[in-house]
């Protein structure tokens, strides 16, 4: 397995772990090919948008998806995907993509990785030294 950075040509693979992902507990989503082709491509044509492919013989397994997120004193960056598909989880390739962002992150003079997480993968996150800051989410659904 090699992990690298993401291509144009990667949307489509990208779209597909991710759909596939998804498509389990806790989520059970239904994604459709053209929707997470849609959200691939918003997320990467974001501000300096950068993408990980986790990749094993010629086929994305999981991906980080994120942006650069400019801040007053010193800019984020905003993880808004992390998924690996579901037969290939519990095997440290979420880890190795965190610790992966974290290698190009300092390259770039970025100190903060953000992102949202569902209450089920705080443990995760924090085994890989992330942790619940001061703000919390918003939303109002219509």
């Amino acid at each position: 397995m090699v992990i690298r950075l993401v291509n144009d040509n990667d949307i489509s693979g990208l779209a597909k772990a991710m759909s596939r992902a998804y498509s389990e507990e806790p989520w059970n989503e239904k994604w459709t090919p053209e929707t997470s082709q849609r959200r691939v491509r918003s997320i990467m044509g974001n501000f300096e948008a950068m993408g990980l492919a986790a990749e094993e013989a010629g086929e994305i397994i999981g991906g980080l998806l994120g942006f650069i997120d400019p801040y007053a004193d010193e800019d984020f960056f905003f993880v808004a995907e992390l998924f690996i598909v579901p037969e290939r989880k519990k095997q440290g390739i979420g880890r190795m993509l965190l610790k992966e962002l974290e290698t190009k992150l300092k390259e770039k003079n970025i100190p903060v990785v953000q992102l949202i997480s569902i209450e089920e993968n705080q443990v995760f996150y924090n085994k890989c030294g992330l942790n619940k800051d001061a703000c919390g989410v918003m939303a109002k659904r219509l």
